[in-house]
């Protein structure tokens, strides 16, 4: 059950949601439309493999890495000339900090960032690069965003819920008018979903528009705060889980938010975090795109075949962001490529003398395999002869040809064989959750 807390006030009171009207977003849109980015809509190099007509609307090109930006500028141009002179506070899980840091910079608008202890150091460098002031506070957003409103209310400062207030999500609604003008054949968007301001603002814009447009909104099973507040007919909180998806990985959902987008929502998504790494590594290496978790998030419900009525259908991927820093990156590309068995995990013991080493290695290079990485235990033992075990990550070609790899060691070595990662299914769905709105 949702309780109303500190970080609420009378712009995000869950008691008396405000609905975003689609005059409002025009509004936005003209004010801030010289300020950012108008960035492209591209089509998917993959369209036959899915058989859908993908395009990505590529957010994360904004000077700040992400579509927040537009929010931010909105509200901070509707700030009085008084408020402006002594700041603003915000707490942020990183994209919505980046945003004001930058924007605010370019106005000459003093900011402090609250942010948890959690978020990457990259996130927190560059909005010192932007000249806001950080402070890092709480374990989560919820706990960050309770002493940014303190902080506020102490100094005369002005507090801005940065995931929920009207001006922020109307200024999110610009992007969707950018989309239909852009892509006048449209069927389908798919939307990252995590407090639900994209979501609303963008199916707000869409419905008043063109209504027939399916507005499908995903995000992480790991965190399906909004996923749950549709099933129990309110919003609900749940306890932060830590995920790949962690710009949409939310506790509570914003009331503004869900008031305005539960009736005009068609589908909501969940999907795995296999899914989301394999989305992630497709981008990559594909059409070069570097999009966080968050982003991805579309690409994955198209790719686990959670949305097969949209076949031969014309459908926008919001692409959100690209905030992720190297060490996530690598650990999602890595998930990745073995979920999609092209990295696969294994430990094998062996006599520990050379021919016996050479052997394993000389197996394993025959088959057309390439070590990763591996590591040699020396301190391993077995009765009276003394063994090493080998721990070895090989890249494979797919799935067929790890399932390959699994076989010819277990035949070599049955007793010692131990695979630790086994995708080893040929299952292409994934195994996930919708709920279609009603």
């Amino acid at each position: 059950m949702y309780r109303r807390n500190e970080d609420c006030d009378e712009c995000c009171d869950p008691e008396n949601p405000k609905i975003i009207q689609y005059d409002d977003i025009v509004d936005a849109t003209q004010r801030i439309r010289p300020y950012v980015a108008n960035t492209p809509i591209v089509a998917a190099h993959s369209q036959r493999e899915f058989g859908i007509y993908i395009h990505y609307k590529l957010e994360f090109m904004q000077k700040p890495g992400s579509f927040k930006g537009r929010g931010i500028l909105n509200a901070l141009q509707l700030l009085p000339a008084d408020k402006k002179k002594l700041g603003v506070v915000m707490a942020s899980s990183g994209n919505e900090a980046l945003a004001l840091s930058y924007h605010a910079s370019k106005m000459n608008i003093p900011v402090i960032v609250i942010l948890p202890i959690s978020i990457p150091i990259a996130k927190i460098q560059r909005c010192h690069i932007y000249g806001a002031k950080v402070i890092m506070q709480g374990s989560n957003l919820q706990e960050a965003q309770k002493y940014a409103r303190a902080l506020a209310k102490d100094k005369g400062l002005t507090y801005i819920n940065g995931r929920d207030h009207p001006h922020i999500l109307a200024g999110y609604g610009s992007m969707a008018l950018e989309i239909l003008e852009t892509t006048p054949c449209l069927d389908a968007l798919i939307v990252p979903v995590g407090s639900g301001g994209l979501a609303a603002a963008t199916a707000t814009v869409v419905k008043h528009l063109k209504p027939s447009v399916l507005i499908y909104g995903v995000q992480p099973e790991k965190m399906p705060t909004f996923f749950n507040s549709l099933e129990s007919d309110e919003p609900v909180s749940l306890p932060l889980q830590t995920n790949m998806a962690d710009a949409i990985s939310v506790n509570n959902v914003g009331s503004n938010a869900y008031a305005t987008v539960k009736p005009l929502l068609d589908k909501m998504l969940l999907v795995k975090e296999d899914w989301i790494a394999r989305a992630m590594l497709h981008l990559l290496e594909r059409e070069k795109f570097i999009v966080e978790g968050a982003g991805a998030c579309p690409l994955a419900a198209i790719m686990g075949n959670l949305v097969p009525e949209l076949k031969l259908k014309n459908v926008v991927c919001i692409l959100s962001g690209g905030n992720v820093d190297n060490i996530l990156l690598n650990r999602c590309m890595e998930r990745g490529l073995a979920s999609e068995g092209r990295l696969v995990k294994f430990r094998v013991g062996v006599r520990n003398d050379p021919v016996s080493k050479s052997k394993l290695l000389s197996l394993i290079a025959s088959g057309g395999y390439n070590i990763h990485r591996h590591f040699q235990d020396n301190s391993w033992t077995n009765g009276t002869e003394y063994f090493v075990e080998m721990k070895i990550v090989c890249e494979a070609k797919g799935l067929a040809h790890a399932l390959e790899l699994k076989r010819t060691i277990e035949r070599a070595y049955p007793c010692t064989a131990v695979f630790e990662n086994e995708p080893f299914n040929d299952k292409r769905t994934c195994p996930c959750h919708t709920k279609k709105i009603t």
